[in-house]
């Protein structure tokens, strides 16, 4: 299963390498060119039957994680974030750290240690170490700082869910595989393809900046993304951000670019002539790559789908698998119709 390799794989933003030559492996019988960008993006192109115009069809690859800032004399390790993490969330959590996959616990005083007002906060990071075990610097080995820490957490299904790490976006990712996929032969998609696997969306959407730069003949961006569902986190007198089971989410506005109108009109009716599910993410908040994208030169017209992700930026997610098929359904029904679009 494409989205269970993809989860269990750890690559954060400066260290693709790994998820980006998986996923090379996946696509390269399927598609005419295959490069890697300067920047580290992925990108293959599908050539389409029309020879004017393409799509643009762009997933990050990187996830959020930690990186190693240095290691205390008592054998403890110190971390900073690469993306946006609760602190919160960490404390208790196993984790790799390195190379060579060294296990370790995210540790914090004990509650038994704490006076009654400290039990009532949430520690800085600062106040977090990473315990290998070590009683001393010299017992942790084949660490440094800049080394990679990443959540230990494994893909698995139960009650017709998905469980694992990275979904976001690695469920993007494989969604972006599937559509590529699915020109099997001789059959060619309208528009060409322009998939693009995009690096450090998480620190600045710093992979999405390049996607469209020298592509004049892009005539939309469909970025596929997980995000927020905060069904089960918030009072019922609220609109949650998204609903498990509802279908993928379609944005018409975040903090970082506002949809078309027409583009908008255009994927929810191809997902209704289809018979797609699909429901607008109610939140506003976050970014994504097509904020950058559609900046690009003259401008892009951009359009963000998400699959609905329940504890996102965090060890362990998850995602319906309902929503994940319909997800994948509606990325395919806009590409092979992408050439209706009227721009």
């Amino acid at each position: 299963m494409i989205i269970e390799k993809y989860s269990n794989i750890c690559s954060a933003g400066g260290d693709e390498e790994e998820i980006r030559k998986c996923i090379k492996d996946e696509v390269k019988g399927h598609v005419d060119e295959l490069k890697v960008s300067p920047m580290g993006n992925l990108i293959a192109v599908k050539k389409g039957s029309r020879g004017d115009r393409s799509i643009l069809l762009t997933a990050h690859m990187d996830e959020v994680a930690f990186i190693v800032k240095s290691i205390e004399k008592e054998g403890l390790i110190k971390f900073y974030p690469i993306g946006g993490l609760l602190t919160k969330t960490l404390i208790g959590k196993a984790v790799q750290v390195g190379k060579k996959k060294l296990p370790g616990v995210i540790g914090h005083k004990s509650y038994h240690l704490m006076p009654q007002q400290e039990r009532k906060k949430v520690p800085e990071l600062k106040e977090l170490s990473i315990d290998v075990g070590a009683s001393a610097k010299e017992e942790v080995k084949d660490i440094s700082p800049g080394d990679y820490v990443y959540f230990r957490s494994r893909f698995f299904t139960q009650n017709n869910c998905y469980f694992g790490k990275a979904f976001d976006d690695r469920a993007g990712c494989s969604a972006v595989t599937e559509v590529l996929k699915s020109f099997k032969g001789d059959k060619r998609p309208g528009l060409s393809i322009i998939a693009t696997y995009t690096v450090q969306e998480e620190v600045g959407l710093r992979g999405g900046a390049t996607a469209a730069y020298g592509r004049r003949d892009i005539l939309f961006n469909l970025n596929l993304e997980a995000t927020t569902c905060s069904d089960r986190e918030i009072k019922k007198t609220y609109s949650p951000s998204t609903v498990s089971g509802e279908g993928p989410a379609i944005s018409f506005m975040d903090r970082t670019s506002i949809a078309q109108r027409k583009l908008v009109d255009f994927v929810t009716e191809v997902a209704g002539k289809h018979s797609i599910p699909y429901q607008f993410k109610k939140t506003v908040t976050g970014g994504t790559d097509s904020g950058a994208i559609h900046l690009t030169e003259e401008g892009v017209p951009s359009i963000t789908v998400s699959v609905p992700v329940r504890y996102i930026h965090a060890p362990w997610g998850i995602l319906n698998i309902k929503d994940f098929i319909n997800y994948i359904t509606l990325a395919k029904a806009v590409v092979h119709e992408a050439e209706n679009f009227n721009r």
